[in-house]
């Protein structure tokens, strides 16, 4: 019998380590304040495997209509319509969707977008895939979403998403999220926080 190539060793090698690693991720325990059952997706490739989290909603970014949010420690509404960006002063809380939500500020500032940046906007906020779920939080833990640090209403003609997001993580790179008042609690790009209220420094000069 001819021996095998070093490719074909290699290859043989790599499709091992595949499946080792895919058992791991499958059958070990995992951390139990991280969701590994549900909204999951385990993705096979040639040479490696990497587990992702289903996105928590999904829109046609073509379909959003305005993206409205609001910071109450900056107590600024900005609102995104179209091409315009709008941000205003008001005194609010994120705890509901409350006149933030419905209302423009009687003394604003008005910046035209470009295309781009509209895109890209409506784009960023037509879906949100989490980087972990929070099942099993420590009790008294809230992860600074009793008093939001800031929220955001994405609106369609159909459907109206309802964001509230707490305090950083202890990284700085992420923030607590949930969704339409539900009790589940995502950990998400800061960039979701972060674009908007630069977006008001950028509006407000």
């Amino acid at each position: 019998m001819k021996k095998m190539n070093n490719a074909a060793k290699r290859s043989m090698m790599a499709t091992g380590i595949t499946i080792i690693v895919y058992l791991v991720v499958l059958f070990l325990k995992p951390d139990p304040h991280v969701h590994a059952d549900e909204g999951l997706e385990i993705m096979g490739h040639d040479d490696h495997i990497h587990v992702v989290y289903r996105p928590v909603f999904e829109l046609s970014p073509a379909s959003i209509n305005s993206i409205v949010a609001y910071f109450p420690e900056l107590q600024t509404q900005v609102q995104i319509y179209g091409r315009a960006a709008q941000a205003g002063q008001m005194d609010s809380s994120c705890s509901e969707m409350r006149e933030w939500a419905t209302q423009t500020p009687a003394d604003y500032l008005e910046i035209e977008l470009s295309e781009r940046e509209a895109r890209e906007l409506r784009n960023l906020y037509s879906k949100i895939t989490p980087d972990f779920r929070i099942t099993s939080p420590p009790p008294g833990e809230t992860y600074g979403l009793q008093e939001p640090a800031g929220c955001v209403v994405i609106q369609t003609e159909e459907d109206r998403i309802f964001l509230q997001f707490g305090r950083e993580s202890a990284q700085g790179f992420s923030r607590y999220m949930r969704v339409n008042g539900g009790e589940q609690i995502y950990i998400v790009s800061r960039y979701f926080y972060t674009t908007l209220t630069e977006l008001i420094t950028e509006i407000s000069g």
